[in-house]
């Protein structure tokens, strides 16, 4: 058995990629642990470093990028009968895999962790075929997640998506959407459906607030045609860290859940997932439970 491969993205971390890599690769040596980088040059160099990982049965795989990286990763695993674990140093603009796992988004600190760590089975969304690790959305508000462009990512970071989330907000579209979630059915008029595999969605802690990494279940978050103060309303709720949404909160509901099937009558909705421009519908998600094990810090829950 292979003991260690570090897969990086060169252009990932402010291109600082290969030197996290060269610095992990030091740490991991004082451990007398064996480990060889790989740089990608394409995407789908990603997929293909971890289907070699499995296929040679390596103990370890640790992959530097951000939510996309560590998606595509875990997406050429999918079919794998052996999976390796993995540990993550963060180097993208959200990092929102990594917050889920309680991984620290400082590369630098996620490098030295690596040497301090345990392993969590985590679970993962599944939408038509794809995996997903953090989230998955639908709606007006999503849809301008993946029009974002890597230039206001690299000048605004994170805010970027919240700059274009609020601009949306005073745009609203509303969709139908016929849902059956684990067999009781739902119709609903949305103007965002989101779906999140931990309690971490888009780098907010604790969105889904009773949500674990290894529960069994994916959370559902619906809010109808409601003004902009109603979302803010809805928002701050969701945003305190203390409570969930209240029973009398109209506009909005989370719902946890094992698989549903999902429809909308708008021909051009498509699914945003992890950030990316995703499948249309219709959909089918479920939870894969326990699907891969990641390396956490020790001593972090």
């Amino acid at each position: 058995m292979n003991d260690i491969m570090i897969i990086a993205n060169p252009s990932a971390g402010k291109k600082r990629a290969e030197e996290l890599a060269e610095k992990a690769l030091v740490a991991l040596g004082e451990q007398n642990r064996e480990a060889q980088i790989r740089l990608t040059e394409k995407k789908e160099d990603i997929s293909k470093f971890a289907i070699d990982a499995a296929r040679k049965h390596y103990r370890l795989i640790i992959v530097l990028g951000g939510d996309g990286t560590v998606s595509e990763l875990a997406n050429g695993l999918i079919d794998q009968e052996y999976k390796p674990s993995i540990g993550i140093i963060p180097a993208g603009t959200v990092n929102n895999i990594a917050r889920g796992l309680n991984i620290s988004v400082d590369p630098d600190e996620a490098v030295r962790d690596l040497t301090a760590c345990r392993e969590q089975i985590a679970d993962a969304g599944k939408i038509n075929g794809q995996l997903f690790l953090s989230s998955i959305s639908a709606g007006s508000l999503p849809e301008t997640v993946w029009e974002v462009s890597d230039e206001q990512k690299e000048r605004y970071g994170t805010a970027a998506y919240f700059i274009e989330g609020i601009r949306t907000l005073r745009e609203e579209e509303c969709y139908n959407f016929n849902m059956e979630v684990d067999g009781v059915s739902h119709n609903k008029k949305l103007s965002l459906l989101l779906i999140g595999a931990s309690h971490s969605v888009t780098g907010i802690p604790n969105f889904f607030n009773d949500a674990e990494v290894d529960d069994g279940y994916l959370y559902m978050l619906g809010i109808e045609e409601s003004t902009i103060r109603e979302k803010l309303s809805i928002f701050s709720q969701l945003l305190s860290r203390k409570t969930t949404l209240n029973e009398s909160q109209e506009k909005a509901f989370v719902l946890p859940f094992k698989q549903a099937e999902i429809k909308t009558d708008h021909p051009d909705v498509h699914v945003a997932i992890d950030g990316e421009k995703g499948p249309s519908f219709p959909a089918h998600v479920e939870v894969q439970p326990g699907f891969l094990t990641f390396l956490v810090p020790s001593g972090k829950s």
